[in-house]
Order: C-alpha cells, then structure tokens, then sequence
C-alpha cells in the first residue's frame, strides 16, 4: 500500500533482478498519470476485492473475539478519547478482514511488506496468518515528523510482531531503538531504496544539451544568465523556505542569483494561497530575481530541470535520505544542507556538498560559493561517478531480494 510511482522502483528493480519473485501490491495511489503504466511488475489478477455478506459476517464474529481489536479500540476511546476515531477504526478492520478472509487469508503470500509506518497502514499487519514474514519499513517522515500516541502505540505493536524493520541509515536505526525499545537491534537492517534510474539515464541523455536547457529556462522563467538556486524540494512549508529566504537578506552579489521555489507537492490548495504570499514577501525582501513554480515535472522535463539549476538549498526540518538531493548533486549542482539531517550515508558514498549548522551561516556560505562558482562546479562534477557506483548498483537490490525472500 502506498504511493505507485515510489513502490515501481522497488519492485520493479525487484523483479528484474529475480524474475521469480510474485509480487502483489493489492492498493496504491496513482501520484501522475505516468506511474500508472508502471504496473507490469503487480500480479493482482488473482486478488478477489469485492466483500460479500458472508465474508462481512465471518469478519464480524473474528473481531468480536480478537484481542488487538478490543485494545486497540479502547485504546483510542478512553485513552485518546476520540469516540469517531474509535468508531471509524472499527468499521476499517472489518472492511480490512472481510479482504482477507475474501482471499483466503493469503495464505498463499510468504512475505508480507509493509511501508510507511503509520496507524493507517498498518491496520492489515495484525491480520498476517502466523507463520508468515512480515517486513516493516521505514520512509523517513513517518518515523521523524509522526508523534501522536496512538502512532507510537500502534507501530510500536507492529514493530514488536515483525521479523524484520528496514531504514535507510544508521541514524535512522538509533531513532528507532530510542522511540520503540532496543530490543528490536537484532530485527532492524539498512537498506537503501533504488533510485528511479531512468531520471539519471534521462539525465546523462541531456547533461550537455544546452538547447534543450535553455529552452526549460525560458519556458519556466529560469534565468540564462544568472545562477539558478533552487529552494527545497516541494511545497510543503517543513522545507525551511522562509528560513531560508530571511536569511539571505545580507547576501553579497544579489544580482547574480535567480530564486526559485517550486510547490509542486506535499502542499494543499487552500494552504497554498496563502503560503504563496508569504513566499512573495520573503522574497521581494532578498532583493533578487525569482520565480515561484507549482508544477509537477515528470521523466525528461525533471530530467532537464535538475540540470537547469546550478545551487540547491536543502534545509527541512528533517529528513531521511533525499532522493531529490541525489539528483541534483548528480546534475552537479552545488548542495548546501542542514547539518541536523541525517546524511551520513552521502558522506560513506564520497558525496561533495556544503553543510550549515544553523540558518545565519547560509549568506556567508552561498557568497563564498558564489565568488568560486567555476572552481566549485567543477569539484561537485565528480560526484556523479560516485553515485553511479554507490546508489545505482545491484548491491542494495541484491539485499532486499534477501529480505523479502
């Protein structure tokens, strides 16, 4: 369960490397229009969706006489107090039985994976027949932006009942033994997600493509002649973009920088009204040119957009590893970033970039960049070697064919 065109990379690399995997993905959401020709790797033909009476009757009587269905129901009503919530709980875990005991419990399955360690996907991991492997993995933001009680109560459930929790990093893993308990050490393995290799191919395609890159700058007011910084990664505020922008207010040569912004993502249409404004505001105070986007770039147009920018400011509140980082620094974009993120996996792969430790050294940071713009394009050009041999391997597809195996 999850978002298709991030699952596609996984299962997708999955199957290729072993073609004898049978992988089923029974609910995803469709994130563009594009990701829904990426489903060859599914097998969901055979999975049954439809519930019956009989199937909502036998569901009935299995809650009734399940113990995680009452704690968890009590949980949410006397401890959340929440008599909605409780309610709506209910009426999901007997929608979610009823699908299983609709497929015979999918007794069939070996491996049961589940993504995104939050309450609302979770719900079907209690109803895994015994005996089966379940593999619980961490995105990132579910496990440092999640804190609600009922999240922590239930994965940490979850948690407990799996064989085997994936992260992407060490850092990672010890939030992990210091929210839910250390005696999960000898369960957690880090493995890195594959990366969507066609955006690097796409890239490598383009990388010297001027034509095609000048025409992006022009049709999505990129400048051709100054140096295109781009802000945070999407829309959503947690990116630091107001940090960042009151920050270069004491920035040297501001008429050789061109903002950009791009809302293309993570951010409602209501929130993003407003957000724009404010966005307008900070920016008419840096004193430089800029262009806020809200477009979602796709294959080779977000191939070319990473090469269209020169610096990349990456400072959210925090993270796990960015994909859209590794992107860019593979366009050789000059990266600064926050130092509170856990990113020590870039550093074991050679990765060049700039760190800041709070958001007064940016201004300091960018105008040194600025002044040896040549000399640092020319350093952070060698970090695309390294990524083709860190992140685009089969070492990490390798790994996780051994843990869903």
């Amino acid at each position: 369960m999850g978002q298709n065109n991030f699952l596609s990379f996984l299962y997708s690399s999955l199957k290729k490397y072993d073609s004898t995997f049978g992988i089923s993905v029974p609910f995803y959401n469709e994130v563009t229009s594009d990701s829904s020709h990426e489903t060859w790797m599914y097998d969901n033909e055979s999975i049954i969706f439809k519930t019956t009476l009989l199937s909502s009757l036998h569901s009935l009587i299995f809650c009734l006489f399940s113990n995680h269905f009452y704690k968890t129901f009590f949980f949410i009503l006397f401890v959340e107090k929440k008599v909605g919530k409780s309610l709506h709980f209910c009426y999901q875990q007997l929608l979610a039985k009823s699908f299983f005991i609709r497929n015979n419990n999918f007794q069939e399955f070996d491996t049961f994976h589940f993504h995104f360690m939050q309450y609302s996907y979770l719900r079907e991991l209690f109803l895994v027949p015994k005996g089966k492997k379940i593999v619980c993995t961490f995105w990132g933001s579910d496990l440092l932006r999640t804190n609600d009680i009922l999240n922590f109560y239930f994965v940490k459930k979850a948690l407990n009942r799996a064989t085997i929790i994936t992260c992407q990093s060490e850092e990672l893993k010890e939030i992990i033994l210091s929210k839910f308990g250390r005696n999960l050490t000898d369960k957690i393995q880090i493995v890195l997600f594959p990366v969507y290799e066609k955006i690097y191919d796409l890239m490598d395609l383009n990388y010297n493509n001027t034509e095609a890159i000048d025409l992006f700058k022009s049709s999505y007011n990129y400048s051709k002649d100054k140096i295109n910084i781009l802000i945070g990664h999407s829309g959503s505020p947690s990116n630091n973009h107001l940090k960042i922008l009151n920050s270069l207010e004491n920035l040297i040569n501001k008429d050789k920088i061109h903002l950009i912004i791009n809302l293309n993502y993570a951010i409602t249409v209501n929130e993003k009204e407003a957000y724009k404004k404010e966005l307008r505001d900070a920016l008419n105070n840096t004193g430089c040119s800029y262009v806020i986007l809200e477009k979602f770039f796709v294959n080779e147009e977000l191939a070319i957009s990473r090469l269209a920018s020169d610096i990349f400011i990456h400072a959210p509140i925090s993270d796990a590893l960015s994909g859209t980082m590794l992107e860019l620094l593979y366009a050789s974009n000059i990266v600064i970033t926050g130092s509170w993120l856990p990113y020590k996996t870039y550093r074991k792969a050679n990765l060049d970039y700039f760190e800041i430790y709070d958001f007064f050294e940016l201004s300091g940071k960018l105008n040194l960049i600025i002044e040896n713009f040549s000399i640092e394009k020319e350093m952070v050009s060698k970090n695309k070697d390294s990524i083709r041999d860190y992140f685009i391997s089969d070492r990490n597809i390798k790994k996780w064919s051994q843990i869903l195996s």
